[in-house]
């Protein structure tokens, strides 16, 4: 979530008229994520957050925003969006599709807050994501591939120093020997870091309320999904694993959704792929940056120093990944 998109009270208080929310109280631009632009939105009727898709044709948003309602329905911890008063789930404003989705109570994470708690709870969740997403009537081919394509590498990779160079390509090289049409698959959210979930523990009690962010959603490898969350939620600052919060997200994944035999087998693989898309994601937005306002730019080495950590501890990250049976 980031701002490129300004839009003025008059838009705002004009494209509310559609809803049934009540009257602006006020609004403030959200900076955290990278796609799309963001507001926390204030009514007399509640708190929402407006969502102006800079990626997303309004041909796309149907099977996002069926997602979040199907995901609901299956008691999957996730957002809502918001019907207008003609049972539309997005509008236009600013040139833009925009939906209107309701706010999630609690706070989204960053990665030095990640408890054992958070990582149960988040491979618990993601389980059910995986196996109510099967009954999903909608498909979208993961486009994040792209991100992997020579068009898209060749628009940075010359700009990157040696080692970096040098890495990337062992990388790339290294996801032709993969065969994923072996692994289970189905939809998967794609771009689960912790910052697209929603904890409350104002009870005293740990909740997971909501997992965000849903715009990366696709068919793809369950496993792949599961490596997404865990090089994010169980790494330590020095790029590291940390084997007592992955133990606490494999577990509760498997007690849902238990594991297949060519999952696990993968499993080092998956966690390379994940790190690398990310990776050349950032690497892209460093060399070529948007503009905007707000506009959240992550730090590609994060990313390089888990992949290189990765590598070094493959007999480990393989040995955890078999304790669950």
């Amino acid at each position: 979530m980031s701002v490129y998109t300004t839009v003025s009270n008059e838009e705002l208080r004009s494209f509310l008229l559609a809803y049934d929310v009540g009257e602006l109280v006020d609004f403030s631009g959200i900076s955290a994520g990278m796609e799309n632009t963001n507001y926390f939105v204030e009514t007399s009727k509640g708190s929402f957050v407006l969502t102006l898709y800079e990626q997303h044709s309004a041909e796309d948003l149907p099977f996002f925003l069926g997602l979040m309602h199907h995901l609901s329905l299956h008691n999957v911890e996730t957002i809502t969006p918001v019907a207008d008063k003609q049972d539309r789930l997005f509008g236009q404003l600013c040139e833009k599709p925009a939906a209107l989705i309701e706010q999630l109570s609690g706070t989204s994470l960053n990665s030095s807050e990640v408890t054992t708690e958070h990582c149960s709870l988040i491979g618990n969740a993601l389980a059910r994501f995986h196996l109510a997403g099967m009954s999903y009537d909608k498909q979208r081919e993961n486009q994040r591939d792209k991100d992997l394509s020579p068009e898209f590498i060749n628009t940075f990779i010359d700009k990157l120093d040696t080692e970096d160079k040098q890495l990337l390509q062992q990388e790339l090289d290294f996801q032709k020997t993969i065969n994923w049409n072996e692994l289970a698959s189905g939809i998967t959210h794609s771009d689960l870091f912790c910052d697209n979930s929603m904890f409350d523990d104002a009870n005293g009690k740990l909740l997971l309320t909501g997992i965000i962010d849903l715009y990366f959603a696709c068919n793809d490898a369950f496993i792949l999904d599961l490596a997404t969350v865990a090089m994010d939620w169980c790494s330590n600052n020095d790029g590291s694993f940390d084997e007592t919060r992955l133990k606490a997200l494999l577990l509760a994944y498997n007690k849902v959704r238990k594991l297949e035999s060519l999952e696990r087998q993968a499993w080092h693989d998956m966690l390379r792929s994940s790190i690398l898309r990310f990776w050349a994601f950032r690497l892209e937005m460093l060399v070529n940056p948007r503009g905007g306002d707000l506009v959240l730019r992550k730090d590609p080495n994060e990313l390089k120093i888990k992949l290189q950590a990765c590598l070094r501890e493959k007999d480990s990250l393989m040995n955890l990944i078999n304790l669950n049976p």
